[in-house]
């Protein structure tokens, strides 16, 4: 203040001083007709010095408007994160009170603030105002500038649902699955942390390879096809067994807890099963028995194609893989049996019990092929409020976030073959069978046709306002890298990394971009 007051009396002296000479000049203007220019002068020295004063003034005013401001909007932010906590109102705002204090200083001029916690309209608006002396204008009777700031803060509605879609195909082993259960653990921790609110956060895991694990526990869920009501469901078996009943004939062998993917329009929908006819239901995976060795060159062949109940042996390879008989009472060895790229764990629906989501996330292991589609369908049921599953909150609810975090280290997977399958067993069945694309043993086209249908599935999830974020690990195919931009809601939201340590801090800043709460105005 001492500072200031010595500036004011420096004023004071040039402003008191050209004021006496421009009264001299006036007084002897009659009588020295040469002295109008210096009048002149003189007269318009007071307006020029209060122009320049007033710049100075108004410029110190913005300064420390612009430090109002932007302790304003911290303490706002502050006042929201504590009412997200299941704070009061009064201790939110007493918190936001001391984050102004501590942004401002104790040397910062006197100031008002006021902070309206809205729970309602789910905003906090906050308002400050203060008065800034001024240096100059106070001569001219301008003792003070008023500044006044708002800052907006829209609250995280309470409620959020995340699903972590992982690529869990054999090329995530060893480094790289340990990297991901470290940044996916990270990420479950800070979204549980952000409240003490039950139920605020629902967390979802759907780790996926070739196909999608839901669970054995589901084998009699009434979305699963358990009659054989879907076209797909007796699929290469002659006799049209259900797949429930071939694997009950055979010993010591059961479900791996797999589906196949549903076929078109069912495969990148959300219909609920039943209401789209049979096709709408889910089939269960089952890779069946490929012809002998002495057929072909097969990929999957478990069981003699002679034995079981078969009386005689088969006539071509075709007989031999559609054959039924060879099923009963016998046990698979050799090949990879039934569940034949059924590798990954079982989707964990979404819950607000942290615990079980690290749990999933430690247990998942790497193995098997990449199918991102199925894992972009499952992670949009999963968060779907119908069925499959049913702990997704309404589309409708204003007041919930749907946020799906997609992470591959590699391209869609597709192995054709030169035999009459034109493919090995996918969640697609057989390539011949044409559910995919129109029959090819090219896998080059196959993957293609995945990569369309991955595309299609992305859209019709972010069309349920669905949040995407996409993370590419160590990818160097472009294609790939072009498919993961195009599935994120924006190109802001996708990711390409290269390490570990990279994905660990991708997956931090997600969980703190989810957490939150944006400045509106």
């Amino acid at each position: 203040m001492a500072a200031k007051s010595s500036t004011l009396n420096m004023l004071n002296r040039v402003f008191s001083s050209a004021g006496e000479r421009a009264a001299r000049l006036v007084r002897n203007f009659s009588a020295d007709r040469a002295g109008a220019v210096v009048l002149l002068f003189g007269l318009t020295l007071i307006p020029i010095l209060g122009f320049v004063g007033g710049a100075i003034d108004y410029a110190n005013a913005y300064r420390n408007r612009a430090k109002l401001q932007n302790a304003l909007d911290s303490a706002a932010l502050t006042a929201g994160r504590a009412i997200d906590m299941g704070q009061s109102e009064s201790d939110a705002q007493t918190a936001a009170a001391k984050v102004m204090e501590a942004n401002l200083g104790a040397g910062f001029p006197p100031y008002s603030s006021n902070f309206n916690i809205d729970t309602t309209a789910k905003t906090v608006l906050a308002t400050a105002n203060m008065n800034v002396d001024t240096y100059i204008l106070g001569v001219m009777g301008f003792d003070y500038l008023p500044v006044a700031t708002t800052s907006a803060v829209k609250l995280p509605n309470g409620k959020v649902e995340v699903v972590m879609v992982l690529d869990n195909s054999g090329s995530m082993g060893g480094s790289k699955l340990t990297s991901l259960k470290n940044a996916a653990t990270s990420l479950t921790e800070i979204l549980y942390d952000a409240t003490t609110i039950p139920d605020y956060v629902k967390v979802g895991l759907v780790p996926f390879a070739a196909s999608v694990n839901v669970g054995t526990g589901y084998s009699n869920a009434s979305w699963m096809d358990t009659t054989g009501q879907s076209s797909i469901h007796t699929e290469n078996i002659k006799d049209s067994l259900t797949r429930w009943t071939l694997l009950n004939r055979m010993n010591n062998t059961s479900w791996g807890g797999c589906v196949e993917v549903r076929p078109s329009p069912h495969d990148t929908d959300d219909t609920t099963a039943g209401t789209g006819g049979g096709d709408s239901y889910f089939v269960p995976t089952f890779a069946p028995d490929e012809p002998d060795n002495e057929w072909d060159t097969y990929y999957n062949s478990y069981l003699d194609d002679s034995d079981g109940t078969c009386k005689k042996d088969p006539p071509s390879e075709i007989k031999a893989q559609e054959r039924a008989c060879k099923y009963k009472n016998e046990t698979p060895s050799g090949g990879s049996g039934p569940n034949y790229m059924c590798t990954s764990r079982a989707i964990t629906p979404l819950t607000a019990t942290e615990s079980t989501v690290t749990s999933a996330i430690n247990n998942m292991i790497a193995s098997g092929a990449t199918n991102i589609m199925e894992g972009v369908m499952w992670g949009w049921r999963t968060l779907s409020p119908s069925e499959p599953f049913t702990e997704g909150r309404a589309y409708e609810d204003d007041d919930n976030r749907k946020v799906m975090i997609i992470m591959t280290d590699g391209a869609n997977t597709h192995y054709g073959m030169s035999n009459q399958n034109m493919s090995r067993y996918s969640a697609f069945g057989f390539a011949k069978n044409g559910r995919l694309r129109s029959p090819t043993s090219s896998s080059s086209s196959l993957v293609t046709a995945m990569n369309d249908k991955t595309s299609e599935a992305c859209t019709n999830a972010k069309a349920q306002d669905i949040l995407v974020y996409t993370i590419a690990f160590d990818i160097s195919d472009p294609d790939t890298l072009a498919l993961l931009e195009g599935c994120a809601t924006s190109s802001s939201r996708a990711f390409d990394i290269d390490d570990g340590d990279a994905l660990v801090a991708v997956f931090e800043a997600i969980a703190g971009e989810i957490n939150k709460l944006r400045i509106t105005s």
